[in-house]
């Protein structure tokens, strides 16, 4: 399975991408590979501050080129599960809720360029001044989009959330265990 997980900086998604993939291994006896975006321009992508949306949007779609072609589709091909932190959601999350690009616009360029879709979507819903707070305590809010603070994350927050596709977890109210308890409950649904 391709799996993608989605949400704001400070969600869990590398707390429960980690959970996740440790049970798939066990629960289906097939090797899981983690990942996440930005991969291979990461460091330019997140301390791109000052760009444009759209030189912004170029450079992730470009990433994710790299992505889908040197660690996802070969993993899919070998038979491997992928768990994926952000994919084209979080395109259209952070460039269009966040930064104000055309979304039918945005949608066209991805369906261009054919990235393969994921079987199940998972989007880890909070509040962003809870996540934003989780954020500052982790580190020195120095990426670009960490940078940009609590309004682009309820932007981001709010776009998500039009989204459809998901297995939607409300996780505020959930400790880490509970919130891997329903992501895991859910997928049963799909294995």
């Amino acid at each position: 399975m391709f799996i993608t997980i989605e949400g704001i900086d400070g969600s869990g998604k590398t707390t429960q991408s980690q959970r996740l993939s440790e049970w798939l291994e066990e629960r289906m006896h097939t090797k899981t590979i983690r990942t996440y975006e930005p991969y291979a321009f990461r460091d330019v992508i997140l301390g791109s501050k000052g760009i444009s949306p759209m030189s912004e949007l170029l450079l992730f779609l470009a990433d994710r080129a790299e992505h889908v072609n040197n660690i996802i589709l070969p993993a899919i091909i070998n038979g491997h599960h992928v768990i994926c932190e952000r994919y084209n959601d979080s395109t259209l999350a952070y460039q269009c809720g966040g930064h104000g690009l055309n979304v039918s616009h945005v949608k066209s360029i991805i369906a261009s360029c054919k990235f393969p879709e994921p079987d199940v979507k998972i989007l880890l819903d909070i509040n962003p001044e809870l996540a934003y707070s989780r954020v500052k305590q982790r580190h020195n809010l120095n990426d670009k989009f960490e940078s940009e603070g609590l309004s682009l994350m309820k932007r981001v927050s709010e776009f998500y959330r039009t989204l459809a596709g998901y297995i939607v977890i409300h996780c505020e109210a959930m400790n880490e265990s509970d919130v891997f308890a329903k992501i895991t409950s859910e997928l049963e649904k799909y294995i």
